[in-house]
């Protein structure tokens, strides 16, 4: 059944002119899901210069010679060209949709004229540059004719996009966050695309980011641009001139007032210095730099960080664990509470709020005030707390029951999108209070999701939107947190306690941490190596790479996450 269902997903992208594939990629063996570590953004570029057709090679050999060229981009993939017919060419649009296979394709003769490969597609890359890892691959059988000119056999039918190994998928296209905005513009909200590395990857970016928003995002209001509506480049490139990309708007862009001027460089800035040779932005509008037009507003306010100390309770205390010490919280902000029945908590990334969870229920703290207890409701998981001051509670066997309660203690009922769910383990969001991951339970297996937060004028949330399914790991779920503003991090555990957990980019890879023992709980920071797990037996162990482990702190009670 999960099969005929992945089949079925595959065929609606290809209704939509999504997921259809011509081919490239080198052919290699390397029939993996979850992988190593992603190229960075500074990672040098290679370039892959494959060989056009050989003379009077076969239909076989032509199409072997097309997937290992398809793998080069420049020049509008111009060597893979060379393996069409000129009609083909033309209609070729390799950008359409990329699929992500292990590079083993069987192939079959349908007739004298025409060749078909099979395509066990484990990631999907649509054409804005979209990655969607599969949960297990899914089989795409793609066809390619071939026609005789001048009596040399070239491909004169063949699907749009292309295939690609993996292990050259990561060489070959860059993964980049594009950069918008939350509805307040207060913060940057994080869009993972993957583009082609090549001298075009600026423009790419900017048209991109020019285009708005992924629809997961733009449908609650989540994340919004400065750019006025239409806005485009006044020339098809934005050239890089001594590391500052000059970034030339039409004739739209003057309709932004000098605040969204400001805005609308921040996300370029921030977009665009992910590049290698890219330091600095110059925005111009109809070739006149805006260079000191608008107001000042610096990446470090838009991007909210913590310091990836582990807050936690040892010794019936609270506080920020640096090395082996503890520097504790000030006890007016747990007075009256028995740290010794908190069993988990979060605390905002500015530690103004304390959200805990006891068997009474959950309790708060605000700007270092007595706590109280928020919601008394039985079965609560651990609370979560945004950007604007709420704090999330849910009943684990009630999943729906989702309340935010806002500052001044009004309870918010948040709409969520599984609402065929039986139970819920963890529910959490992202530093910039935008974007929500859960774990939860739904026809006996562990889903987890990323959704977009909606909110009302009052920036109080009122739903999670179309949720995005990202990998589980195996066994019973145990936990989910934010490990970066684009990573989440989810454990499980086997029949013998023995944890498992999954790092993933939404939008992205996953890679499997190893030798892991039973985990209790996660928290997370604003990096990747942040991650902390606890232990049932109160063990907080940080890893180091994916395969090894170090024990920073023993006799730990509880595990915080900082939201």
């Amino acid at each position: 059944m999960r099969r005929a269902r992945r089949l079925a997903v595959l065929g609606m992208f290809v209704v939509v002119g999504l997921v259809l594939a011509g081919c490239s990629g080198i052919p290699r063996s390397s029939g993996v899901n979850e992988g190593g570590e992603i190229a960075g953004p500074g990672t040098a570029e290679i370039e892959f210069l494959p060989a056009g057709p050989a003379a009077d090679a076969d239909p076989s050999t032509i199409l072997r010679g097309f997937i290992e060229a398809a793998s080069s981009p420049q020049n509008d993939f111009a060597i893979a060209r060379q393996f069409l017919t000129v009609g083909a060419s033309e209609s070729w649009n390799p950008s359409a949709v990329t699929l992500v296979d292990s590079g083993v394709r069987p192939s079959r003769e349908l007739s004298e004229t025409t060749l078909s490969i099979a395509v066990d597609a484990s990631a999907v890359l649509d054409a804005e540059g979209r990655f969607t890892q599969q949960q297990t691959p899914v089989r795409a059988d793609l066809s390619y004719s071939f026609e005789q000119r001048a009596g040399q056999w070239r491909i004169s039918n063949l699907p749009p996009g292309i295939v690609i190994d993996r292990n050259t998928f990561l060489q070959v296209f860059r993964q980049t966050s594009l950069f918008f905005l939350s509805p307040d513009n207060r913060r940057l909200v994080p869009d993972v695309r993957w583009f082609p590395s090549r001298a075009s990857t600026t423009t790419r970016i900017v048209k991109s980011l020019l285009a708005g928003p992924s629809a997961w995002l733009s449908s609650t209001g989540a994340a919004t641009t400065a750019f006025p509506a239409g806005t485009r480049l006044v020339a098809d490139a934005v050239p890089v001139q001594n590391g500052v990309a000059v970034v030339d708007l039409d004739a739209e862009s003057l309709r932004a007032s000098p605040a969204a001027l400001s805005l609308m460089r921040i996300q370029l800035l921030a977009s665009l210095t992910q590049v290698s040779n890219v330091n600095d932005v110059d925005l111009q509008i109809l070739g006149t730099s805006q260079r000191g037009q608008g107001t000042s507003v610096t990446l470090a306010q838009m991007l909210p960080s913590e310091d990836g100390r582990p807050v936690v309770i040892r010794g019936g205390e609270l506080g920020k664990l640096s090395g082996s010490s503890l520097e504790p919280f000030p006890r007016s902000s747990t007075r009256g509470v028995d740290l010794s029945g908190i069993t988990a908590g979060t605390a905002s990334s500015d530690l103004v709020t304390l959200a805990l969870l006891s068997p009474d229920g959950v309790w708060v703290s605000r700007a270092g005030g007595a706590p109280s207890v928020l919601d008394s409701r039985p079965g609560l998981i651990a609370p979560a707390l945004d950007d604007y001051g709420n704090v999330w509670t849910v009943p684990r066997d009630t999943p729906t029951e989702v309340v935010a309660f806002s500052a001044d203690g009004s309870q918010n009922p948040v709409a969520v999108p599984w609402t065929e769910a039986s139970s819920i383990v963890a529910l959490r969001l992202s530093l910039d209070g935008q974007r929500a991951v859960a774990l939860f339970v739904q026809d006996n297996r562990a889903r987890v999701v990323v959704s977009s937060v909606a909110r009302d004028e009052q920036g109080n949330p009122i739903a999670l939107g179309a949720p995005l399914d990202l990998v589980v790991p195996a066994g019973y779920p145990v936990d989910a947190v934010w490990l970066d503003s684009i990573t989440v991090a989810v454990a499980g555990s086997d029949d013998s306690g023995r944890g498992n957990i999954v790092r993933q980019v939404v939008g992205g890879e996953s890679v499997s941490y190893t030798g892991v023992g039973s985990v209790a709980s996660l928290a997370g920071g604003s990096a990747v190596v942040h991650l902390s797990v606890l232990s049932p037996s109160g063990v907080l162990s940080q890893p180091r790479g994916t395969s090894s482990w170090l024990v920073i702190a023993t006799a730990v009670t509880a595990l915080f996450t900082v939201q």
